[in-house]
């Protein structure tokens, strides 16, 4: 074998030698840790926080209160009719005392299925709106709004159609505010009725033959009348009674005395209320 054969193989086990020394693994020697190989870190992503939703209660309105009549001297109606075919709901300004005063007037009509509904009602005596209403009982409330800066709640009912296919009202409760004496009177001071069932009765004495006349003038509570009592208690003593029709120019007579006369006119309604509505002394000659 000459030289540069020698020299070739030794040249080869040499490269040999040193690829071998670079891909081997380091082994630690005995006693020696190696360092740790730290494992990839995820970084967790914050979520973004979520608000719970806010709910706001409306604030309180004149509608949520309770019905009050205004002053006398401020008083004003509003009547309030549901078709009986069509369910259509009219709410008309029937004027009053107070008319000149009034600053506006809102009616909101809440019906059956929970819609609710709020128009502008008219100043003027006899200004309306109709709404469409339900086959059910719906809800209709008027607020007064006056110059002097004054509000009032004047109607608060649910009207729906009767068994007979009319409109009928459902007024707000108020207490029974008459009770009967001993002597067949009824007790405590007049006392008018809430505007839903408002009505009126005029009593008049004839000075020449003292007859006691009552005339049913009508009202907006006059299809819910249940009974109309004239009652006089006479100057001999005598205890009179006489009913009156609720419809309108009915009347009901008395024969009075020649002396003091005690009248009074009690409405009882189909609700159960009860109201002495009128109370007067009437002299001989009235």
């Amino acid at each position: 074998m000459n030289r540069y054969q020698i020299i070739l193989i030794v040249g080869v086990l040499a490269g040999l030698l040193l690829v071998a020394g670079c891909t081997e693994q380091a082994t630690p020697k005995s006693g020696q840790t190696l360092p740790p190989t730290s494992a990839p870190t995820s970084i967790a992503t914050p979520l973004p926080a979520t608000q719970a939703p806010v709910t706001q209660t409306p604030a309180p309105t004149l509608f949520d209160s309770q019905v009050m009549e205004p002053p006398a001297d401020l008083g004003v109606s509003v009547s309030v009719q549901k078709d009986p075919v069509y369910s259509n709901i009219t709410t008309t300004f029937d004027g009053g005392r107070g008319q000149t005063l009034v600053q506006s007037i809102q009616a909101r009509i809440t019906l059956s299925d929970g819609r609710v509904i709020e128009q502008d009602l008219g100043k003027q005596k006899g200004d309306e709106i109709t709404t469409a209403g339900t086959k059910g009982a719906d809800r209709v409330q008027v607020v007064v709004k006056y110059m002097n800066g004054d509000s009032y709640l004047i109607l608060d009912k649910k009207i729906e159609l009767g068994r007979a296919g009319l409109a009928t009202a459902t007024p707000t409760k108020v207490a029974t505010v008459t009770t009967s004496s001993e002597q067949g009177l009824y007790e405590g001071p007049v006392t008018q009725p809430p505007n839903s069932l408002s009505v009126t009765v005029d009593v008049n004495k004839e000075p020449i033959y003292r007859v006691i006349t009552g005339t049913f003038r009508g009202g907006h509570g006059q299809s819910l009348i249940s009974s109309i009592d004239m009652r006089a208690k006479l100057g001999n003593g005598e205890l009179v009674t006489r009913q009156i029709a609720n419809n309108i120019g009915a009347i009901g007579e008395i024969q009075g005395s020649d002396g003091t006369d005690h009248v009074q006119v009690i409405v009882s309604f189909k609700n159960g209320e009860t109201y002495k509505i009128y109370e007067k002394t009437f002299g001989p000659r009235g």
